[in-house]
Parts: structure tokens; sequence; C-alpha cells
């Protein structure tokens, strides 16, 4: 007997990898640990328009992209005794996470080699 498999069932069968395969890297994503889920702005300590400017360039202490990060942002600047945190001139110099984005972010010419 001759066992024959339906287009459906080929199809679906060649999507379960990829799915399978995304799900398990979200997964990874979710529980890795980068060293840079410090918050270092208090937002306790905020103005009111401090926090609405944040809001606005959606700032986050994560970045959901790594290749785009405060610290590789021409805005951001390191601070050396603040461990991972720095200043942000579109914050007007308050604190920001090095490892954090905002929609301002831009890459910054002195770090591009």
């Amino acid at each position: 007997m001759e066992k024959t498999t339906s287009r459906r069932a080929l199809l679906l069968r060649c999507l379960q990898l990829p799915i399978g395969g995304s799900a398990l890297l979200g997964l990874a994503a979710c529980s890795s640990d980068s060293g840079t889920s410090k918050v270092c702005a208090d937002e306790s300590k905020m103005t009111a328009a401090e926090k609405s400017l944040r809001r606005t360039l959606s700032y986050t202490e994560t970045s959901p992209d790594p290749a785009k990060t405060c610290s590789d942002c021409e805005f951001f600047k390191t601070a050396t005794d603040t461990g991972g945190c720095g200043t942000c001139e579109m914050f007007g110099g308050k604190q920001a996470n090095s490892g954090g984005y905002c929609v301002s972010w831009s890459v910054d010419p002195q770090g591009a080699a």
C-alpha cells in the first residue's frame, strides 16, 4: 500500500518547525538577563514634564533591539560611577539606562567605526 501525503498536511508540517523555533527563541529572550535590567530613572523623583517627555519618546529601560541601545546613541553620555546608567541630552541631562531605548535614538558617529 502506498501512503500519500496531502498538500495541506505537508504545508502544516513545514510550518510547525519555524513556529516552534520562534516560540522557543521568544521564551529564551524573555528569560535571559543581559545585565541592563537596572532601573536608572526613578519616576518618583521626576516632575510631570519629565515623565511626559519619556512617555512621548517611548523610553524603555531595556531596548527591544539589541543593535539600538542608549550606549550607542549620540545623545547618551556614559557615567563612570553609576553602573550601567548615564545621562541623555534628550532628557535634559537626566539619567538613562545604557541598555535602554527611545524613538529619538540616533547612531553615535564617534561610536560607529
